[in-house]
């Protein structure tokens, strides 16, 4: 069965969305990625944050339309990202997307307005550039306004901040129009009691577009998207993001996700290390399968994958030519001449993905299903909640501040051992170094200080 979406906010305060429609608030950063969409599915992008938070990046949508998800753009930033991506297959809907496609508007700013909270259904505090243009047009057309009056409204309204724009204070352009003000407010005047809403429009268009691809969707075929060209590359930042969106099979969507948990177990877990150990051992043994022969048994196919691509000899017939391993292991893993010990440690420790793969994520699917994992997503969640709780109480409180040293200092302690061993303790839990572990753990800091249990 297909689904339907739509972000959507202040462009349209007051919309009851038809049966069959998930109404959603506007569209941010990670968002779309966040959502169980498969091919067939449909999206409406109206609105979308900016300013405060990160906006919603091309890629989403070019993954989207990688899965064969049809999404359409109109109004606002869906406008905006439409005229931007149609010729990669985003449909966009109304007279905003073509003046923007067709460059008759060309900064983001003019679809960009001041609104409240969600509680207060979005009430707009400002007037969006494209609607003052449309109700000048308006204007000009019933002989209310000079066409060159229109002109000089909006060249001054373009030096003014979006969130300062509005009908009550026309008569504060007089010095960079040139007009009068007591002209400027009898227009103002005019404007508001005729206020033309294009975004309005436009999203209410684009409902009916979503409402026909719903339609369309329930034949045999189903809706599909329009992608065209290339599929996306998978980039690094955009594994990033989908790992940061991933939530276990089923949970909702308050879930604090997959990879939020999987922090948690790296950090924390005394039992982390070795499983993550057998994890990439037999990641590798697998791939070594696939791509250099028969299957070998435990850890000696991982070790074999190594002699077969050539990282280092055969252990078993050249006992020297080791040297590399030094910086990759204590001094007692040296010390201890176990050189199929010391490999399987070298090749956990340095492991890494394919550009466009999360470090750890790879291991998520065999993660998920444990017991383990589910903990660690409670802990993750009380962790955010006992830092909300002190942000509440303490505002200047901020985990920014904490000092690394002090976190440095938690971390040796959760982990055993010698803080002179700490890089080795980090890479056995898959971070990179320690200062990335630190930076890591900072989130969790507090609780964990507060209540070492957790």
């Amino acid at each position: 069965m297909t689904t339907r979406h739509l972000f959507i906010g202040p462009s349209a305060p007051g919309f009851v969305p038809p049966p069959g429609i998930v109404v959603r608030p506007p569209v941010a950063a990670g968002d779309l990625l966040a959502l169980p969409l498969t091919a067939g599915d449909t999206v409406g992008i109206v609105d979308g944050y900016f300013h405060q938070v990160r906006a919603v990046p091309h890629k989403e949508i070019l993954a989207l339309l990688d899965r064969g998800v049809t999404v359409l753009g109109a109004a606002s930033t869906g406008a905006l990202r439409a005229a931007e991506l149609d010729t990669f297959g985003m449909r966009g809907v109304g007279q905003i997307y073509e003046d923007y496609r067709c460059g008759r508007l060309d900064a983001d700013d003019e679809v960009a307005l001041l609104h409240g909270p969600p509680e207060s259904g979005y009430r707009a505090m400002s007037e969006p550039l494209v609607n003052i243009r449309a109700c000048l047009a308006a204007a000009v057309r019933d002989g209310v306004c000079a066409p060159e009056a229109a002109e000089r409204i909006i060249a001054a309204l373009r030096s003014v901040p979006y969130a300062l724009r509005s009908y009550q204070r026309f008569p504060e352009l007089a010095g960079t129009s040139g007009l009068d003000p007591g002209e400027l407010a009898a227009l103002g005047r005019h404007c508001a009691r005729n206020r033309r809403d294009v975004k309005r429009a436009d999203a209410l268009a684009l409902v009916e577009a979503l409402c026909a691809d719903g339609r369309s969707g329930d034949s045999a075929d189903g809706a599909v998207g329009d992608r065209t060209g290339d599929p996306v590359p998978r980039t690094v930042f955009l594994a990033d993001w989908e790992d940061r969106a991933r939530r276990p099979p089923g949970e909702r969507p308050d879930h604090p996700g997959s990879l939020t948990a999987l922090r948690v177990l790296q950090l924390f877990s005394p039992g982390f290390p070795a499983l993550r150990r057998d994890l990439v051992l037999a990641l590798l043994a697998r791939e070594c399968a696939a791509s250099c022969g028969p299957r070998q048994t435990g850890g000696d196919a991982a070790i074999r994958h190594g002699v077969h691509r050539g990282v280092y000899p055969d252990p078993d017939e050249h006992p020297d030519g080791f040297d590399f391993l030094r910086p990759w292991l204590t001094d007692e893993e040296v010390a201890c001449g176990d050189r199929r010990r010391q490999l399987r440690l070298f090749l956990s420790r340095s492991f890494e993905t394919e550009p466009g793969t999360g470090r750890e994520s790879v291991f998520l699917d065999d993660l998920e299903p444990t017991e383990e994992f589910a903990r660690a997503a409670r802990t993750a969640a009380a962790c955010r909640r006992f830092t909300d709780e002190l942000t509440a109480e303490r505002p200047d409180f901020t985990v920014d501040r904490i000092s690394p040293e002090r976190i440095a200092e938690l971390l040796v302690q959760q982990w055993g051992g010698a803080r002179a061993e700490a890089e080795f303790h980090a890479l056995d839990r898959g971070f990179g170094s320690f200062a990335d572990a630190i930076e890591a753990a900072r989130p969790y800091y507090p609780l964990v200080k507060l209540q070492p249990r957790t």
